[in-house]
This record gives structure tokens, C-alpha cells and sequence, in this order.
């Protein structure tokens, strides 16, 4: 279970970064450009700045560097989000906080200048951050309260007096209510988007791992490189077109559920099961040819007592290949060999008792 809710996160996190790229590169771009305009202005206006001069050149630099380094990150992590999304994880955090002490520091130095107080940088980057990075709304949280206690002891400071609490009360407020309402939709539409990305790789009949699910696992099996336990096997339902010319789809339907929980009930605690087509399943797993040998007598069972419980006749040819006696082979060329054994014990099926295909009825 803990497994199972960490691996959703990680999903929704990706999902996050995934769905929220564009918007992110927007506000930073956006960010990057007002940089580059004050270091314009910096130098085309340089009595306005003073003494001070440098120290606000450095920090428009400063930020305009940081927006570009994590555009440039961002590029790096979509290329791969699957396993670069952990590094965002760190980043996030650490750019919103440099972010909000670049803003305090323009408003301390301010201060310290003119004795006025001037929160608009930090308000502008307040509504910036919620879009141009994702934290959990209780990280984002913490870091505003500690900003916003510190912009607080910055007002009273500079001013000597109450006069700014209650417009810092209602940015507080404002700000705290968008960022974190931005932040929950984010999650919201990142766990609908993963919803919709699982709901397309299950099969909507049997409630199994489709093609799609199961073209992904074989990748990831071939990029993680195969155990030497792995078993593959093949299976294909028999006489289910003649079962549907006969009896309708709906026994057919009846009769591919049925399978898929024989083949689950069987096979799946050893590893995963797959409709990949009609009639098609496909079982991964991992064990030993006598633990195959038992689950196989177990799903010969199974299906006689669901036949013998529906009045219908639930039959299936299957075929398995153990990567400990073909390690040469990769799982491509498993599944293929898996699917020639099946086709065998299928020939083999109607060939007995006078069965073919045109004439066997279920």
C-alpha cells in the first residue's frame, strides 16, 4: 500500500511538471525579460540608482540568470520527465525561496534608500511563483509565512509605523488564497490527466492492462534488463467466433470476462496479466516450470468450474516460454515463441475429436 500511494505521487508529480511546462516557460520567459529591460534601465538611468548602483545591477542579473538556468533545466527535464522530475523536486523549492529574498532584498534596499515602502516587486513575484513553479501547497505555505513575516518586519521598519499592516493583512490574504487555489488546481488537473492516462491503459471489458500497458511493460522489461525467473506466456481463448456467430456477443463478452478472471485468479499473484486483443492474453511472470506446471493445472480447473457454473463453455490454448532455458532470447522474441507453442496446442485442439474452426460450436 505505502508503495502503491508513493508511486501514485511520483506519477502526479510528473504529471505536474508535464501538464504545467508551458505556463512555467511562460512566466519565466516573462521574468527573464523584465530583467533584461532593468538592466537596461539600470544603465541608461544609472544617477537615479546612486551608491546603490551596483548592488540592484547585481540582483537584476542575479534573477535574470536564474531564470535562464531553469529554463534551460526545464528543457533538460522534459526530454526525459520520467526520471529527471525528482531534480524539479529539489529545484522548486530552492528558486521560489531565492526568488522571495531577491524580492525583499529590492524592497530592504529600497527602504534603506528612501525610507519608503514599496512591496510591489515582492507582489509581482507572489503571483508569479504559483505559475511559473509547482510546490505542495503546504511547502508553498511555510515559505510565503516566513517571507511575509519578514516583509512585515521590513514595512514597520521602514516606516516607524502600523500605517501598512492592514494593506500587507489583505495582500497577505490575497496572496495565500490565489497561491495555494492555483497550486490545488494543478494537482487536480495533474490526478485527472493520470487518471485519464490509466483509464486509457486498462481494458474497459475485463478491467486488465490493454496492449498499451502491456507494450510498456515490455519496454520497461527490455530497458531494465530481464530476470532470469521471467516466464512468458501466451494465450487465445478457442471457438469464441463460433460462440458469438451461435450464441451472440454477449456470451462472447461473458466468456472473455470469465477467462480474464480464471487467467487473474491463477496467474496474476506470480505477476501480470494483459488482454492484448480479442481474445488474446499475454501473462508475464516470474517463478519456476513446476510453480508454472501447478498454476497451469489450477487454470485448467478453474475453467472447467466456471464453465460448469455458467452453462457455457470456457476453453483457452496457451503457450509459455521460460527465459531460463532461451537466454538468448529477449522478450520480443519470447513473446513470439510463447505465441508459435500456442498456436501448436490450438492446432492440436481442433484436430481433436473432428473440431475445426468452421463447424465447433462452444
Amino acid at each position: 500500500m505505502k508503495q502503491e500511494m508513493k508511486d501514485r505521487k511520483h506519477n502526479i508529480l510528473k504529471s505536474i511538471h508535464s501538464s504545467s511546462w508551458g505556463i512555467s516557460m511562460i512566466a519565466l520567459t516573462v521574468v527573464a525579460v523584465l530583467e533584461i529591460f532593468m538592466i537596461g534601465f539600470s544603465i541608461a538611468n544609472a544617477e537615479f540608482y546612486g551608491p546603490y548602483l551596483g548592488i540592484y545591477r547585481s540582483f537584476y542579473i542575479f534573477l535574470l540568470l536564474a531564470a535562464l538556468i531553469y529554463i534551460a533545466l526545464n528543457f533538460y527535464i522534459k526530454m526525459d520527465i520520467e526520471n529527471r522530475q525528482k531534480l524539479l523536486n529539489v529545484l522548486n523549492p530552492v528558486y521560489v525561496v531565492l526568488f522571495f529574498a531577491w524580492s525583499l532584498g529590492i524592497i530592504y534596499y529600497d527602504a534603506s534608500i528612501t525610507g519608503n515602502f514599496d512591496p510591489a516587486v515582492f507582489m509581482t513575484f507572489s503571483l508569479i511563483i504559483p505559475l511559473s513553479f509547482f510546490l505542495f501547497p503546504s511547502v508553498y505555505a511555510l515559505i510565503v509565512v516566513l517571507a511575509d513575516a519578514i516583509l512585515l518586519y521590513i514595512a514597520i521598519w521602514a516606516t516607524g509605523t502600523s500605517a501598512p499592516l492592514i494593506n500587507l493583512v489583505f495582500f497577505f490574504i490575497f496572496q495565500f488564497i490565489l497561491g495555494i487555489s492555483f497550486l490545488r488546481i494543478k494537482i487536480r488537473l495533474a490526478e485527472r490527466i493520470l487518471i485519464e492516462e490509466e483509464n486509457a491503459k486498462i481494458d474497459v471489458l475485463t478491467g486488465l492492462p490493454n496492449r498499451r500497458f502491456y507494450e510498456n511493460d515490455l519496454k520497461e522489461q527490455t530497458e531494465e534488463g530481464l530476470k532470469v525467473d521471467l516466464i512468458y506466456m501466451a494465450i487465445d481463448l478457442n471457438g469464441l467466433k463460433e460462440t458469438n456467430d451461435h450464441y451472440g456477443h454477449e456470451t462472447g463478452d461473458k466468456i472473455i470476462v470469465g477467462a480474464a478472471r480464471c487467467i487473474e485468479e491463477c496467474f496474476a499473484k506470480k505477476g501480470k496479466v494483459y488482454r492484448i486483443g480479442g481474445d488474446e492474453f499475454a501473462v508475464i511472470l516470474h517463478g519456476n516450470k513446476q510453480e508454472m506446471e501447478e498454476m497451469i493445472a489450477s487454470f485448467e480447473e478453474s475453467m472447467k468450474k466456471w464453465s460448469e457454473e455458467n452453462g457455457v463453455t470456457l476453453s483457452a490454448s496457451y503457450g509459455y516460454v521460460c527465459l531460463k532455458e532461451h537466454p538468448e532470447l529477449n522478450i520480443t522474441e519470447l513473446a513470439k515463441e510463447a505465441d508459435n507453442r500456442m498456436y501448436e496446442a490450438k492446432a492440436e485442439y481442433y484436430s481433436t475429436d473432428d473440431r475445426n474452426r468452421r463447424k465447433y460450436i462452444s
